[in-house]
Order: C-alpha cells, then structure tokens, then sequence
C-alpha cells in the first residue's frame, strides 16, 4: 500500500481548493458582468450563456443552449459581411466591431461584439468566446445629442448648424450643382414682444410664426431658425422662374397675417432676403453675406418687403454698419444734441410750447439727417436707448430754463412704438421728471397713427397711464395712417396734430383743404387742441386762422434752435411782452 506524504496531501488538497475558489470567482464574473457572454463549440453550438445575455436578448438559457448564433441574426448584414467576419477570425484568432442582432421579441439592436478563438494544445479550436453590449442607449443619447447640436429647442426647426452643413455639402460635396435660393427671413417685432409682454410670449410668438413657415416648406427644402428671430431658407431652384416669386409672397403673406396671443392682436413686420447660387456667390461665407445684405435693404424699404441681392448692396451694407457704429458712439458719447422748434398761438401770435428734434453731426459726414439716423436707430435695436437719451436731455435742459426764470408751457416728445412697447415707460418718464423736479403737465408726447397698427391694446394702455399721470398725449400726422376715426374715439388724447402734407398743398389743392377743415372741426367737437405742422407761407397761416386752428408750427415762425437760442428767445418774447 501506498502513503501519501501528510504534507503532499495537505498541498494538494490547497491546490483543488484554489481551483475551486477560481472556478467560483470565474462563474459569478461570469453572472455578474453587465455585457452578454455566449461560448460555443468549434461547430458553433451554444453550450453556456450568462444572466447579461438573457437580459440583452431575451432568450433564457435553455431556449439558447445547443443553438447556433443564427438564432440572433437581423438580416442586417449580407453574407459577404460574415464572410469576412470569420476569415478575420481564422486568420488572427479575434475580431470585434458593430453588429445588428435581434433579440427574441424581433427587434433589431446594435451592438459591439467581440469574438475570440479558444485553442487546445494541439492548435484546434476548442471553443469561441463571444462578448458583446447593447449600443442602443448609446446611440439613443449620441442620436438625442446630434439632434440638440442640429435644431432649435424653441420650434424643432433645424438651427444655424444644419444651415451651415446643408451648404458645405451641397457647395463641395454634391456630385451634381444644383441651383438654390437662400432666404434670410427677419420677423421684425420679436424684440419688442420680449420688451413689452416678456420672453415667454416672444417665444410662443416665434412657435407660431414657425408654425406657418413650416407647412410652406417641402421635404427637399431646408428651413431653419437662425437666431432669436430670424430664420433661414434653402430652396433648390427648378426652370420655372415664377415658383420662387411665389414661395416669397406666400411666406411674406403667412407671417403679415394677425396673431392671437395671450388676449393680444399682434403683427410682425416681416424682411426677406434672397441670395441665388451661383449667380451671387459661389461660397458658404459669401451667399450668407449676400443674403443678409438683401434682407437689410428689405428693412431699409420699410419691411413687409423682399429683396434679391444684387452686387451694389455690399457697398451699402459697409456704410450701413459704418454708420451704425458711429450712431452707437454718438449715444456713447456727446454727438447728439436736441433743438427745439416753437409752437405760436394763431391768435396771439405767442410761444406757447416748443417740440424736442434729436440731431447728429457726423465727425465726418457732418449733419445727418433723422430721416435717416431715426430708421436706422430703429433697425438696429438703438431706438430705446436714443429716447431715454432724448427725454433726460429734455429734462435737463427744461430744468436749465427754469433756473434761467424762463417758463415753456409745454414740452412736446415724440415716442416710438419700441419706446411705448418698453416695459415700465410710464415709470421710467415719470421717475426721470422726479429727478429733475419737473411736473407732468409741462410734458406732451407725441405717437404717430403708424406706431399703433401692430400693437393698438399695449400701447393704448400705456397712453393711458400717462394720462391719468398727468402727462399730454398728441397724436402725430393725423390723417396719414389707418383708421384715424377709431383712433380718436379709442386714444386718450389731448391733442391732434395736422400732418404738414396737407398744410403744405391746402392753398392749392381743395382736397386738402377740405380735409383739414374737417380735422379742425373733429378737434373742436371733441375737445382736443389742435397744432397744424409745416406752416411756411403766409397764406397757410391766414387760411388755418379762417378755419378755427389753434396752433401753428413751422418755418413761417421759427426754426428747430438749440437751448442757447431757445433761451434769448424766449427772454425776448417776455422782454417784449410777448
């Protein structure tokens, strides 16, 4: 009989123990690991599958054992795919890469696989390993993480980046030019939506106007919003000239059409600008130059418009944002200064107020006329900023007078639509007058007719609230805009002012003269006072005191004068008892 060594045994009986505790931890990594597992034999027959691989396909172990790996294939893959696949395998022994399979359900999923040959000691095949992870959140999130990247939170439009792609390729990549049409699309009133009603209804607004463009729009177009409210679009040209002409009117019409939003009526002013390729340029940089020159000339025609790009914009558009930048150094610095024209009382023949005129004396170009500066100050989103500057430099110079003993009756500012559309402007005219110690009925603003078609409810209410304090409110160019009548009956008015149009041909032209009376009489029956501009000749001024006006307003008399002047003046007019 043989004796094993004590300590031979006790070796031995470590070394199974060892193997045991190994096999063990082999068998729950084996469980536990979170990516399938399947080993099959050398013929391809499944012998052991993990919980991961269960859980991936959904094929328990059972249904799986003794099965092939056909048994997940998706039909993604042609045969040539597998081909290659276990040629790798038989050459270097390994291959990995994505695959589509199938789970049980039949839905197809992507995953990494990785397969890798067990060889005997002869150097045969014994077993495959196959290990592999489900990419399908994966893909998920980098497909969620592409679409952010490509589109706009707000309207799920494409954004600026889909833009940009769509023209790299079509510009360098096509195999085939096709001719395009690239429209930049400005909406016009979003800023003063945000001003006036807050960001939440801009945003809706911009959901709307989205909403319209969209069903305008065929697949092969590439519609995108641009910016907070712009957006952008590609259109492929075909021979029939006359189908981008109506894209235009039919994308101009949806956006000129009414909104309803939060109780309010609004409108937008929409700008269209178009460049074509190749005809204008032949780059990404260049067509989006071209296309925004034109969408500036479209605003720079008053919007509502569309403009094509043609070569002599670029020039316009430099000076353009030449003059831009001199404006905004100008309200930076000291390059405006306010003048006043006075108001004559016909029948006494007195000052009895004064109007504020803004005025900018280029560096270089020297006098700018407002005509020009005043649209611009308005394009460029400086509108609110040059009317703060105007009503303080008012005040401070009316408080100028006062402290020099001189008395004006009555100041009279014009306000924009951007103004009346700020938000807290009654406050902010109220608390400037308080800094100043000025009252409120020394103080008339003026609004035009235009100022009120997009926004009538907004800018009633604020009128309003500058009557109940206490402040003048003169409607301007009466009779130029729309719906005059139902204004007067809506507004809160004190004043009317008589547009200069008809002041200026009413000696000439009865027309213009009978509408003048009758706007005199409109006045008188509603109690407002009324103020007729652009009084030249001494025939104007004879005519207006036949018919009953009030007040006159123009060169026949004086001039728009800076304070200094304003202030001899008036010193003069009480000198002489005036």
């Amino acid at each position: 009989m043989f004796i094993q060594d004590p300590q031979q045994l006790q070796h031995k009986s470590q070394l199974i123990h060892a193997l045991e505790m190994q096999q063990r931890l082999a068998q729950r990594v084996f469980d536990n690991t979170i990516e399938g597992i399947f080993v099959t034999g050398p013929y391809g027959h499944i012998l052991e599958v993990n919980r991961a691989f269960t859980e991936i396909t959904g094929y328990t172990a059972d249904e799986a054992l003794g099965k092939t790996p056909r048994l997940l294939r998706s039909n993604h893959h042609d045969e040539t795919f597998y081909r290659r696949m276990w040629e790798q395998i038989e050459t270097s022994g390994s291959w990995q890469g994505e695959i589509w399979n199938r789970r049980k359900d039949g839905g197809a999923y992507l995953q990494w696989l990785s397969i890798n040959a067990l060889k005997g000691p002869d150097g045969t095949v014994e077993y495959y390993v196959a290990v592999f992870h489900d990419l399908s959140e994966l893909r998920a999130r980098d497909a969620e993480i592409e679409y952010l990247a490509t589109h706009d939170p707000l309207t799920g439009l494409g954004n600026r980046r889909q833009l940009l792609d769509w023209l790299d390729y079509h510009l360098s990549e096509a195999q085939t030019v096709i001719p395009f049409a690239l429209i930049k699309i400005d909406l016009g009133e979003i800023q003063l939506i945000n001003d006036s009603l807050g960001h939440a209804a801009g945003d809706r607004l911009i959901q709307l106007a989205a909403s319209r463009l969209k069903p305008l729009v065929s697949a092969k177009d590439c519609l995108v919003r641009i910016s907070a409210d712009e957006f952008g679009l590609i259109i492929p040209l075909s021979d029939d000239s006359t189908h981008l002409a109506q894209i235009l009117f039919n994308l101009k019409a949806a956006l000129q059409k009414s909104f309803s939003l939060s109780g309010e009526t609004l409108f937008m002013s929409p700008s269209l600008g178009v460049a074509l390729f190749p005809e204008d340029a032949d780059s990404q940089h260049e067509l989006l130059r071209c296309a925004k020159a034109a969408l500036e000339e479209a605003k720079s025609a008053g919007r509502n418009t569309f403009c094509f790009y043609n070569h002599s914009m670029s020039n316009q558009a430099r000076d353009r944002l030449a003059l831009e930048q001199a404006l905004r150094e100008a309200l930076a610095g000291d390059g405006l200064s306010l003048h006043f024209q006075p108001k004559v009382t016909l029948a006494t023949q007195a000052i009895c107020g004064a109007e504020v005129l803004v005025r900018w004396s280029h560096p270089v170009l020297g006098p700018i006329s407002p005509a020009i500066f005043i649209p611009l100050a308005e394009r460029s989103g400086l509108m609110v900023e040059l009317g703060a500057w105007v009503v303080n430099e008012a005040c401070r110079q009316v408080s100028e007078l006062l402290q020099a003993g001189i008395t004006l009756p009555s100041v009279a500012i014009n306000l924009s639509v951007q103004e009346l559309e700020r938000l807290g402007v009654a406050e902010f005219l109220a608390d400037t007058l308080e800094r100043y110690g000025l009252q409120p009925s020394m103080f008339e603003f003026e609004v035009t007719e235009t100022s009120l078609i997009h926004r009538e409810k907004v800018v009633i209410d604020v009128l309003q609230r500058l009557r109940e304090q206490g402040f003048g409110v003169a409607l301007d160019d009466f009779g130029t805009g729309y719906s005059s009548l139902s204004y007067l009956r809506k507004l809160p008015l004190s004043t009317l002012k008589i547009d200069r149009s008809f002041v200026v041909d009413m000696t000439e032209d009865e027309v213009s003269a009978s509408i003048v009376q009758t706007i005199i009489s409109l006045a008188e029956n509603l109690n407002l006072h009324l103020v007729a501009e652009g009084v030249e000749t001494i025939e104007q001024r004879d005519r207006l005191m036949e018919m009953g006006c009030d007040t006159v307003q123009g060169y026949l008399y004086y001039r728009p004068m800076d304070l200094q002047e304003l202030i001899c003046l008036l010193s003069s007019s009480n000198a002489s008892g005036q």
